[in-house]
């Protein structure tokens, strides 16, 4: 859901290989903080990365229980009670797009707190 309320939707991978569209699960939703829009507080910047805006990432899945870990980890990163974690791995799809190879579950909690754009690492 976003701030206002509405049914949050993004780009995924679909079975088979097609790119479609998700909507966020409202009891997930419920269960999670939203996070402020600075990476840094989140992400190990120190290696080479892309900023790359949340509409051009797909994601290849949603776990529930990944959602709710990851948003629990990151609030802990940013408490600086944890280490914070490497950038997405992502890969080119073609057309601006990237699909995410791992970090699905932080990219959703990114999404749900409408970040603009994700530290992504192409290796």
């Amino acid at each position: 859901m976003t701030a206002e309320g509405t049914l949050l939707r993004y780009l995924t991978l679909e079975p088979g290989g097609a790119i479609g569209k998700a909507a966020f699960n409202r009891e997930i939703a419920a269960l999670l903080t939203r996070l402020p829009d600075d990476p840094s507080l989140y992400f190990d910047l120190g290696e080479p990365h892309l900023l790359i805006p949340l509409e051009q990432l797909v994601n290849t899945r949603a776990r529930d229980r990944g959602i709710v870990n990851a948003n629990r980890h990151m609030l802990t990163a940013a408490n600086g009670r944890q280490e914070k974690r490497k950038p997405l791995t992502v890969r080119p799809l073609g057309n601006e797009l990237w699909l995410v190879v791992d970090g699905n579950s932080t990219l959703l909690n990114a999404r749900y707190s409408n970040w603009r754009a994700i530290p992504c690492s192409t290796r």
